[in-house]
């Protein structure tokens, strides 16, 4: 069975890098070559070498304990995640395994990580056929399991058969890397070589894998790129604590991923040193695979990816056996993998909110349709006089008509004034992709036609008053050599917005005060859109301000002044940025704020009444009187005490069954989007009738909220997976609210750029 061609493999040694480019026809040879086998051995040489080096090691651990001793302890144990969300599909994506960055990869070639299954790992190489999608997932957990735990270099996938202490998981630099479970960062270390750039985690009080009760773990995470902790810190499950990488003595981009137990003299441990290699007459790659020191290895560490799993998802302490996924826990991963079989068999709750049963995750998704989450392209007039009428086209994409059925409807609703002329269409009306819709309407105002989750704009007058000004929309702001939009916006004698202008000849755009590039400087009635015409201006990097002038004739408008801002309202969001525009709206208004430094950290996860104090803030749901807050694990005099004591008064949350609220857990999607839209009094869907999303199951609780998040686009997902128990970020927070406000303030049915 042919492989891929013209993968090339970079073998270190000594300081000497060579290059070989294999082309072989047989699996097996690709992946068990001479040459791939040289990398684990010169790879385990080194970082041997260098983990044993006891002064070192002294000299940091010294420094790592003094400061871990005075600090405060972290949040206790609530459950695992996995390390990584998300790797490329090996089978099908091209790029260069070794210098494509993680951030370059399109989300169409991403994977969820694939299970640590030793049925598939081991399954046969010579049996793996190509094009048949159960081996693909296969091929792809071996492809991203190369080294196992307690494994030797050979990559037979058999563990217990060598002494390599952890798991090595393959992905590009740059895949973000989360922090399994609660805990303190003890070890931070930037090594040029050995395990590199490296950070070590401890895990107290938490399960005992081995004798049960409880002890203390360390998540060692090895060879990264980007370091985002610092020593002595505590960190929530799910954090991202940095970035993978290939430093240090590594000649191919993975994670040596290892937990060690408390017994572990040093961390990350190693099991065999020199002197013990040259005593029994062995290389280091010969003592790895023989199992030298295999004993020390299973005293002083565990299978990492079995005790994650084991402990995937939510976990009461009290419980003392492993907890399925509930409304509050999170998860790195959508818990699923890319059969859609679930990682852990144990999925019964341990800690059930009083109103919110677990989170459903679907195991097998079905391509189930509900039309009312397509999205098509509307086009139409957006002004028309009263009993005249206007045709609109609902194009739709090739993909989505094909998932449906003869029988399948589109429904045409109409929001405010106004009729369609029909309101339901199958696939047969269909052409070109396309329907036409006719809608009217006897009296004046806004029509909004809505087409799955899309909608069209009509406004409907008796007629047109005369422009007599012109207004120059804008944020009052720009930066520098970067394209600002203006619009100019037409204004009959009451100061109304007109929604047809009538003025002949053509509006001259210029400045009265300042220099600036502007893109067209002048328009036309054709140019105008509901009123509105809109025109790009670029100021240089010397002009501090500027006044724009709108002219035809005797109709003048002018600007407030614009001054210039900084090029960023944070250091780690420039203006590029996905979250860029949600963020700044919601910290030009106050509802967040920045870190000392002058960061945002828009990766880091929020806890659940950091998420209620943003909420409450951007929809001004007003605090009421502090009163006291009868969860065992809340403090009334604490700073969330009156937002949360106001949002159980509006039922917007609830506590435990057990009495507690865990305000410092992080904030999952479910649950944060039960909030969103009870924040907002936002009436939910009577009945769903097909999945939300591909692992929401339709009658899930928090269905109806995943349902009205797809159809007013809040957030961005890939593949239709929402991913319901992995944590919010505060990009992703500040991202719903933008969005949802935009669609209140805007009367749309979704969200749209």
């Amino acid at each position: 069975m042919p492989g891929p061609k013209g993968i090339k493999f970079r073998i270190s040694k000594v300081g000497k890098i060579k290059e070989s480019r294999i082309q072989k026809n047989k699996w097996k040879s690709l992946f068990f070559s001479p040459e791939v086998i040289k990398y684990f051995k010169y790879s385990a040489v080194a970082i041997v070498t260098i983990a044993l080096m006891v002064t070192v090691y002294f000299h940091e651990q010294a420094g790592v304990w003094f400061k871990a001793s005075v600090l405060e302890a972290p949040q206790p144990f609530n459950g695992t995640v996995l390390p990584i969300s998300q790797v490329p599909d090996w089978t099908h994506w091209s790029g260069d395994h070794y210098t494509t960055n993680y951030s370059a990869i399109s989300s169409n070639y991403l994977v969820n990580l694939p299970n640590y299954d030793l049925n598939k790992l081991q399954f046969s190489n010579d049996s793996l056929v190509w094009g048949n999608s159960e081996h693909d997932i296969i091929r792809n957990a071996k492809i991203t399991y190369p080294v196992v735990y307690l494994g030797n270099y050979e990559l037979d996938h058999q563990e217990y058969s060598g002494s390599h202490p952890a798991i090595d998981i393959k992905m590009p630099v740059g895949t973000p890397l989360h922090a399994i479970a609660n805990g303190k960062v003890v070890k931070t270390s930037m090594q040029s070589d050995g395990f590199g750039h490296h950070v070590v985690i401890q895990h107290p009080n938490v399960p005992d894998p081995k004798n049960g009760g409880t002890t203390t773990l360390y998540s060692n995470y090895v060879h990264m790129s980007d370091i985002n902790v610092s020593e002595g810190q505590n960190v929530l499950k799910s954090d991202i604590i940095g970035k993978s990488g290939n430093t240090g003595t590594s000649t191919t981009p993975h994670l040596h991923f290892q937990i060690d137990t408390d017994s572990a003299p040093w961390h990350p441990y190693w099991p065999f040193s020199w002197s013990e290699s040259q005593a029994a007459g062995l290389s280091f790659f010969e003592a790895v695979n023989a199992g030298l020191g295999m004993g020390n290895a299973k005293q002083n560490t565990i299978n990492p990816m079995n005790y994650v799993y084991q402990y995937l998802g939510s976990y009461s302490m009290a419980s003392n056996t492993s907890g399925g996924l509930d409304n509050n826990s999170i998860n790195s991963d959508n818990s699923t993998d890319n059969e859609g079989q679930t990682e852990t068999n144990d999925q019964e709750n341990t800690e059930t909110n009083s109103q919110d049963p677990a989170i459903e995750v679907i195991e097998n998704p079905v391509s189930e349709v509900d039309t009312s989450l397509f999205t098509f392209t509307l086009s139409g007039a957006p002004t028309s006089f009263i009993n005249n009428g206007v045709s609109i086209t609902a194009q739709i994409s090739p993909a989505d008509l094909n998932r449906m059925s003869n029988n399948d409807e589109i429904k045409v609703e109409i929001e405010g004034v106004g009729t369609v002329s029909k309101k339901t269409f199958t696939k047969s009306d269909f052409n070109n992709n396309a329907i036409k819709i006719s809608v009217n309407s006897s009296q004046t105002g806004i029509s909004n036609v809505v087409v799955g989750k899309s909608n069209h704009q009509v406004n409907f007058i008796d007629k047109v008053n005369s422009v007599v000004s012109f207004d120059i929309d804008t944020d009052g702001r720009f930066q520098e050599n970067i394209v600002e939009v203006i619009k100019i916006v037409g204004v009959d004698s009451e100061g109304n917005k007109t929604p047809v202008v009538n003025f002949s000849g053509t509006v001259s755009v210029t400045l009265k005060e300042g220099s600036a590039t502007i893109i067209p400087d002048r328009i036309a009635v054709n140019d105008f859109v509901n009123g509105e015409a809109t025109v790009r201006i670029t100021v240089p990097a010397d002009q501090k301000s500027i006044i724009v002038r709108a002219q035809n004739g005797a109709l003048v408008g002018e600007s407030e002044r614009i001054t210039a801002e900084d090029k960023t309202i944070f250091t780690d969001v420039p203006r590029g940025h996905s979250n860029y525009d949600a963020i700044k709206y919601l910290s030009d208004n106050n509802v967040i704020g920045g870190y000392s430094d002058g960061t945002f950290k828009p990766d880091n996860t929020v806890n659940r009444v950091e998420a209620l104090k943003m909420l409450m803030l951007a929809f001004n749901v007003e605090a009421g009187p502090n009163s006291e807050l009868t969860f065992t694990d809340a403090d009334s005099g604490a700073w969330y005490a009156t937002t949360l004591a106001t949002a159980v008064a509006k039922g917007i949350v609830k506590g435990y069954d057990d009495g507690t609220f865990k305000p410092g857990n992080t904030v999952n999607k479910a649950e944060y989007l039960k909030m969103i839209f009870e924040t907002n009094n936002i009436e939910l869907t009577d009945s769903i009738s097909a999945n939300p999303y591909a692992d929401v199951p339709k009658d899930a609780w928090y269905a109806p909220y995943a349902y009205l998040t797809n159809r007013k686009n809040l957030l961005d997902v890939a593949n239709n997976i929402l991913d319901p128990a992995n944590g919010m970020t505060r990009g992703d927070v500040a991202e719903t609210i933008y969005r949802l406000k935009y669609v209140l303030d805007n009367s749309l049915v979704t969200y749209s750029k």
